[in-house]
């Protein structure tokens, strides 16, 4: 329980603090409890309960200007000699009106990683965002971006200058180069969101990658899609997401989405028998929703079928039922 300790030694010995002098301080906290049964050949494989993830989050409001972020993320760790692990997940400053153009930011620090769908994925589906999932950019990462929005509501931009290697990595697992990350959303029309992002990183050899990203939304129904290409050490690499989603609530009164998802990934196109297809079915059901309309409590029932290119390997069945539940309060 030593990590959990140290947690707590924060909230207590900092956040505290904070709030006695005067400083708004938001802590929250959300929780994935999860069921997982995997299966192979139809061979079960593994059955577990587990808190596959669980962020600890303190964010001070300095003044109008500067606010912060800081966050932990918990989970069950066989590997730990406790049973639980622990990662930082976010630490960062939000600097507003630095620069004049007009809704924008700098942030610095463990910081959002401005590419593809990865920095304002919701989980949805209980699975991660595609480029996450196959290894080709992570949600966070060490580094400065300047972030803003397009006039008149019609979209967002990013421009990242970061480590490359993600938040589990500092230090001497590092390359020498940094990473630089461009993101544009654009929203044409109510409803329509387009965009791409790109991130180019040079050192021992060039990394290339960059996505493709449309989100159509209109009355119950709502569709993501992402197209995603990352060349590495001159193997290319390329896949797509399609995620169609029906809010139940808006046609029936009752609070469910169903949502399908289907991923392909090539890890190497020169390559024969090195793909797969990911191919997801389920349901979220909203049991509890705060005064904004945000989900607090929702209850996730997912099946998901992988399926490789090589015939050798039998196909992955996964079936996962996950509670995500969200707390927070203001100091």
């Amino acid at each position: 329980m030593r990590r959990f300790s140290r947690v707590i030694f924060f909230s207590l010995f900092v956040v505290a603090p904070l709030s006695l002098i005067g400083m708004k301080t938001k802590v929250s906290m959300t929780l994935w409890n999860r069921y997982t049964a995997d299966l192979t050949g139809g061979e079960l494989n593994e059955s577990v309960f587990s808190l596959e993830r669980g962020y600890f989050r303190v964010e001070p409001t300095f003044n109008d200007r500067i606010k912060g972020r800081f966050n932990v993320d918990l989970f069950s760790d066989d590997d730990a000699l406790d049973g639980a692990g622990l990662k930082l997940k976010y630490a960062y400053l939000d600097f507003s009106g630095v620069l004049p153009v007009p809704g924008s930011k700098i942030s610095v620090g463990l910081i959002k990683h401005y590419f593809g769908t990865v920095y304002d994925w919701e989980y949805i589906s209980i699975e991660k965002a595609l480029e996450d999932k196959e290894g080709v950019a992570a949600s966070t990462d060490y580094g400065i971006a300047l972030f803003g929005y397009l006039p008149g509501g019609y979209g967002e931009y990013a421009v990242s200058l970061l480590n490359g290697e993600g938040y589990k990595k500092t230090g001497g697992d590092l390359d020498k180069q940094p990473e630089i990350a461009a993101n544009l959303r654009i929203v044409p029309l109510s409803g329509i969101t387009i965009g791409g992002s790109v991130l180019y990183e040079n050192d021992d050899s060039d990394r290339l990658a960059y996505a493709l990203v449309v989100n159509l939304s209109k009355g119950p129904f709502e569709l993501w899609g992402e197209y995603l290409v990352s060349d590495k050490n001159d193997i290319t690499g390329s896949g797509f997401m399609v995620m169609p989603i029906i809010k139940l609530e808006k046609m029936t009164g009752i609070d469910i989405d169903l949502l399908g998802r289907f991923d392909m990934w090539d890890r190497n196109t020169d390559a024969d028998d090195d793909g797969h297809t990911r191919i997801t079915a389920g349901l979220n059901w909203n049991i509890l929703r705060n005064e904004k309309g945000a989900p607090m409590i929702f209850l996730q029932l997912q099946g998901e079928r992988t399926i490789f290119e090589d015939d050798a390997r039998g196909d992955i069945d996964k079936l996962m039922a996950q509670l995500q539940w969200k707390f927070s309060s203001l100091f």
